[in-house]
């Protein structure tokens, strides 16, 4: 056996096929899943450490893009989703790349920025191509609001199942059935010690002191502003 995991092809599941890259275009969709990251570490930027910021990870369903089985036919019964990782700020912050993804998915600001209630609503997902180590990646550019008229009739319900997860009011069964990598993610966050989640998982806990942290508008990466 080899010692060294890199030499090791990694096998594929059973059923695996794998699918072409989504071509660069505009994709009608739905907001399919809405996930609670809570508080992330920052990270650096420009070699300054960052204030800690609130995140979540926003799935779209593609309603009319599927996946395709070994023999390259479209399933249609299965939907490709695609997804993005936000950074909050307050609605006040103009330049931040959320509140333009929100203004698209809700343009009438019927939910005043409660993301938790923009599940299911419609929107249309600008795919791009970035380059990484050698791979080309789909990406989500930007999100513009879906306008229903003659030429844009109302696009189809949702195929798959829509998920919220809101760390204040954890939903155990939505958490267990997230993969383990958003999980891990999620249980990271700077505020679980004592949350809701906490003591869901591991029972009562002491809650530890959180001290507030302001976030600056300079705090926005080049990365928040929108496209």
């Amino acid at each position: 056996m080899a010692l060294n995991a890199r030499t090791i092809k990694q096998a594929k599941s059973k059923g695996f096929v794998e699918q072409p890259l989504l071509e660069v275009a505009v994709y009608p969709a739905r907001v399919v899943q809405m996930i609670d990251l809570g508080l992330q570490d920052g990270g650096e930027w420009k070699g300054e450490k960052k204030s800690p910021v609130n995140k979540i990870h926003v799935t779209y369903e593609l309603v009319d893009s599927f996946l395709v089985d070994a023999d390259g036919g479209e399933v249609e019964d299965k939907p490709r989703w695609v997804s993005e990782e936000l950074k909050i700020f307050s609605p006040d912050v103009d330049k931040a790349n959320c509140n333009k993804r929100y203004q698209a998915i809700d343009p009438d600001l019927v939910h005043d920025y409660n993301w938790a209630e923009v599940i299911t609503n419609p929107c249309n997902v600008m795919i791009i191509h970035k380059e990484s180590k050698g791979k080309t990646y789909a990406n989500v550019g930007t999100i513009t609001p879906y306008i229903v008229s003659k030429r844009n009739p109302e696009l189809v319900p949702l195929q798959n199942e829509a998920k919220v997860f809101d760390l204040s009011e954890p939903d155990m069964d939505v958490f267990e059935s997230l993969p383990q990598w958003i999980k891990d993610k999620i249980l990271a966050n700077l505020e679980f010690k004592g949350s809701p989640l906490d003591k869901a998982l591991n029972g009562s806990a002491p809650k530890a002191k959180v001290e507030e942290e302001s976030v600056e508008v300079d705090d926005i990466e080049e990365d928040d502003i929108p496209w």
